[in-house]
């Protein structure tokens, strides 16, 4: 049986050997694996004006004080951008003769000024209703310093502070109590009686002077701001600055906050809240700047196409005392988002056209003027404008895409944004009757200039708006604010970018055309990094979907392998937050990657022909060898019994050696053996 055994043996290799190769080869599917990106981003945090005894450093670095990971969202969707950001932070406390040397530069700067402070307000009786209040601002005495030479002379000295980050984000916490600054015993005078007392110390506050390029009007009240960025990626605050306006008790100057709640910042209380209280500043601009979310998917293309229509619903009055094309100019909204996204191709086209009677109608049945007494009476802020329900609008606008001649299609090359700007008389307004919107709010009026649907944006100006200038004091006879501004604000919004503010006020101080407080009209570092980044991203998670379906497949060119280099090149420049010049590259590997994804195809349906011919080759080759060693092993076995004649030589039948002629046993194994003829 020992030869037997080994001949099953022998065919069980073959077969496995055969066989198995043929039905676990290169085409079998592996399991998929969900994509992701990591993107750790160095942030230095300077702290100017505290010393150790006063902030805890371990505890400001606390996880549960600042986030250690932040999933990049799309509000609109509540879906995850697949990225998750890890914030790497890194504290420093300026040395006394950085802070000193600022203050000097500060000092140098500044300019008192009197003036009326929107923070300082008297609450007086409406004249128009005696139900109602108005917050009218007060004159007051404060310090002002320009917000663009201060950010300019933080960056140019970062040297003198240790550097900032290459490849990262700097914030900067001051605390300048050198300076002239509010305190609490004279911010609660001023509201104890009502604006009777006014402050015996100043405030200090950062300015800017923006102004509107359509029609020239000077935006008011943007000299009070206690932070400011945002030309480099870096964004710094003066917690002892303000108190500020737009973020009225959020943002209390420190030394009020401590004043207010009866803070000793030399006691083991006081140096947790101060480090708590840095800590929220800390995540809130993280958050804001450095790694925001989407209010819509940043959807990357190749060109993009913004169709600006103007709706002009003006009586003919308002139409000759303002012609409606000084309201916009195209070359700016392209300028604007042209740098936004260099690699593109931003193409703008401003069209103008009187409303229909129809469409007409449908605003006037839609139009309310609005009076709330909650806004009035208990919110402190009589509202009296026209509203226009926009929802209606809106409906009509996309029922009825040919009646404002113009296509609107979106292709797989090209993404068509259409934009419907109204232009009404009086002082009316789109509104949207609901919790929460996506719009262009106001500062001087608190209406909604701009509403962004996933499908179209809707803006509304009127003539008070195009001759503003002349309802405000002091006057500004022959300005006003157009278009321009709230077009780029609202673009920026169906590119995906959220406001600045999203979480805090506060973060409507820093450079960018999608806060509500600097209308301005180029988009900041914070939205060219979150966007650019975006398209990178989405355009590398699926450069490595192609080249994970690559992994279990034939490539005979060599272009996953090619593209896995782009890929290199790419992170090479992605860790330089150098993201503009990443995405021809990301684009390039993508394009590899597909190529060698449709190269593979038909390698794939000839390898599974080859695999499918191996195993039943296998089989067969198998099958016959198994044949054979069944049907001659035995017979070879039984030849063995015979006895070997060979040139006069008698073997055993039984083992075969070699044995004397009429022998009856084998003396070797004493088998007995049968007659045998006489050797010869």
């Amino acid at each position: 049986m020992a030869v037997r055994r080994s001949y099953y043996v022998l065919v069980l290799v073959l077969l496995w050997v055969l066989i198995v190769p043929g039905m676990t080869g290169g085409t079998q599917a592996s399991a998929e694996v969900g994509l992701g990106r990591a993107v750790p981003i160095p942030i230095k945090v300077i702290l100017i004006g505290f010393d150790q005894q006063q902030v805890d450093m371990t505890y400001l670095a606390w996880s549960k004080n600042l986030p250690v990971s932040i999933t990049n969202s799309v509000l609109d969707s509540a879906n995850s951008t697949g990225v998750v950001f890890y914030p790497k932070y890194t504290f420093s406390l300026a040395p006394t003769v950085f802070r000193d040397s600022l203050v000097s530069y500060l000092q140098s700067i500044e300019k008192s000024v009197h003036g009326k402070d929107p923070w300082f307000g008297q609450y007086q009786v409406d004249t128009q209703n005696p139900d109602y209040y108005n917050s009218v601002p007060v004159a007051i005495d404060y310090v002002v310093y320009d917000a663009n030479l201060v950010e300019d002379w933080l960056w140019n000295h970062r040297q003198d502070i240790g550097g900032y980050p290459e490849n990262g984000w700097t914030i900067i916490l001051a605390n300048l109590p050198e300076l002239p600054s509010i305190g609490f015993s004279d911010v609660q005078s001023f509201l104890s009686t009502n604006g009777g007392e006014l402050p015996k110390s100043k405030p200090h506050y950062y300015s800017i002077s923006p102004s509107d390029e359509d029609l020239g009007y000077a935006l008011r009240y943007r000299d009070f701001m206690n932070a400011w960025g945002g030309h480099h990626r870096m964004w710094f605050a003066d917690l002892s600055a303000g108190p500020v306006f737009n973020s009225q008790w959020e943002d209390l100057p420190l030394q009020v906050a401590v004043g207010d709640n009866n803070i000793d910042l030399s006691t083991d209380f006081g140096r947790s809240w101060l480090t708590g209280y840095l800590a929220d500043y800390i995540y809130q601009a993280t958050y804001n700047f450095i790694a925001p979310n989407f209010v819509y998917y940043p959807r990357y293309s190749p060109k993009y196409q913004v169709e600006v229509l103007v709706l002009d619903d003006r009586n003919s009055t308002d139409k000759k005392d303002i012609a409606i094309q000084e309201t916009v100019k195209r070359d700016k909204i392209t300028a604007a988002l042209q740098d936004l996204v260099p690699y593109s191709t931003v193409e703008v086209n401003v069209r103008f056209q009187d409303v229909s009677q129809e469409l007409h109608e449908l605003i006037k049945a839609h139009y309310k003027y609005t009076d709330s007494w909650i806004e009035g009476s208990m919110f402190i802020s009589p509202q009296r404008y026209g509203v226009i329900d926009v929802r209606p609008v809106y409906k009509y606008v996309l029922d009825n895409p040919a009646k404002f001649g113009s296509n609107m299609s979106t292709t797989g090359n090209s993404v068509t944004i259409p934009v419907y700007a109204f232009a009404f008389s009086n002082q009316t307004y789109f509104t949207y009757a609901y919790k929460w919107s996506i719009g262009k709010v106001d500062y001087e009026t608190g209406a909604l200039l701009g509403i962004t649907f996933n499908d179209a944006i809707m803006i509304s100006l009127n003539q008070w708006e195009f001759t503003r200038g002349q309802h405000v004091d002091p006057a500004q006879p022959g300005k006003g604010e157009g278009f321009t501004s709230t077009v780029i604000h609202e673009v920026g919004h169906a590119f995906g970018l959220m406001h600045p503010h999203q979480y805090g006020n506060i973060g409507d101080f820093i450079s960018s055309p999608m806060g509500y407080f600097t209308d301005d009209y180029k988009f900041g570092q914070i939205d060219k990094d979150a966007l650019q980044r975006a398209h990178v991203d989405q355009i590398y998670l699926e450069t490595e979907r192609l080249l994970g379906q690559m992994e279990t497949r034939f490539d005979p060119s060599g272009l996953s392998g090619q593209a896995r280099g782009r890929l290199a090149e790419v992170d090479a420049s992605y860790a330089k937050m150098e993201y503009a010049d990443a995405l021809p590259l990301v684009l390039a590997a993508y394009k590899l990657a597909r190529q060698a994804v449709e190269t593979s195809a038909p390698v794939i349906v000839i390898s599974l022909f080859l695999d499918l011919l191996y195993a039943v080759g296998g089989v067969a080759i198998g099958v016959a060898v198994l044949g054979l060693a069944l049907r001659y092993a035995p017979r070879m076995k039984e030849s063995a019994k015979t006895p070997l004649y060979s040139q006069g030589v008698i073997r055993c039948s039984s083992c075969g050696n070699e044995i004397r002629a009429q022998t009856t046993y084998c003396r070797h194994c004493g088998a007995k053996q049968a007659p045998s003829p006489q050797a010869t």
